[in-house]
């Protein structure tokens, strides 16, 4: 059996590899229970954090919960990567970020997730098209009428989308996909010059409907989907991720 030290980034085989592992998570345990307990000591929040979010989680929701996190918290370094929900798992398992919060499910076992918010989805239309001036739910066999601006593959709502069609009984090789796009800013300027319909987190559009630049429609069934945190199963978690993940679960809490 090989043996991986996920901290070290090295594996190690058969028995010699088994008691290496062990005596790693050890040091590792001790290392963390004794900067947690210096720091409880001095009242210290400090160090540096590296945090990976998929485009939407980064640009609508991370701006405002960082920036207070940072108020309260000024001697925490935070660093930001950006990527779609796909790339944000990858960093995550590959330890190239501590956290990462994404918003389409996560299947690898060895990862654990933690709901935090539940987002709304809507139907996103150009404020004269022909849905917006008719004003009802929309079903899911409608979209199929319409040219349909989309999100790249990986993209976690591109993922919610197509598994919400599935359950609705709608092939996705049915939807007449006009337009791929790589992030919401550029989806919303396809939809506001009428190139397409699509389905967005209504946290996206605020803006776009107050400047009536946009219209929305809720759809029938209604879609939601959860964000969610990522985080290595094996890593020790020290003090300053432990008040992040807090403080982040107080703030959704407040956001409902």
């Amino acid at each position: 059996m090989t043996y991986r030290i996920f901290h070290l980034g090295i594996e190690i085989e058969n028995t010699l590899g088994e008691q290496v592992s062990e005596f790693a998570e050890r040091i590792f345990d001790l290392y963390t229970e004794m900067e947690n307990s210096v720091r409880d000591l001095t009242g210290e929040i400090s160090g540096a954090l590296t945090i990976g979010a998929s485009t939407t989680i980064a640009e609508y929701m991370l701006p405002a919960l960082l920036g207070e996190f940072k108020n309260q918290y000024p001697d925490i370094n935070l660093r930001l990567k950006v990527s779609n929900s796909e790339g944000i798992v990858s960093m995550v398992e590959h330890n190239v970020i501590d956290l990462g919060i994404v918003e389409a499910p996560v299947t690898n076992k060895n990862l654990i997730v933690e709901v935090c918010h539940d987002d709304h989805l809507v139907v996103v239309t150009a404020p004269n098209h022909e849905l917006a001036r008719r004003g009802t739910r929309v079903k899911p066999a409608e979209l199929i009428q319409y040219p349909f601006v989309c999100r790249e593959e990986g993209s976690g709502t591109r993922e919610v989308i197509t598994q919400y069609l599935i359950d609705q009984n709608v092939n996705p090789a049915e939807m007449n996909y006009c337009m791929e796009l790589g992030s919401p800013e550029a989806l919303k300027g396809a939809v506001e010059t009428d190139m397409g319909i699509s389905i967005l987190s209504r946290s996206t559009i605020v803006k776009e409907l107050k400047l009536n630049t946009l219209a929305e429609l809720q759809l029938d069934p209604s879609l939601s989907r959860p964000f969610s945190f990522v985080r290595q199963r094996q890593k020790f978690r020290v003090r300053i991720m432990e008040e992040l993940l807090e403080f982040a679960h107080a703030y959704c809490q407040r956001q409902k």
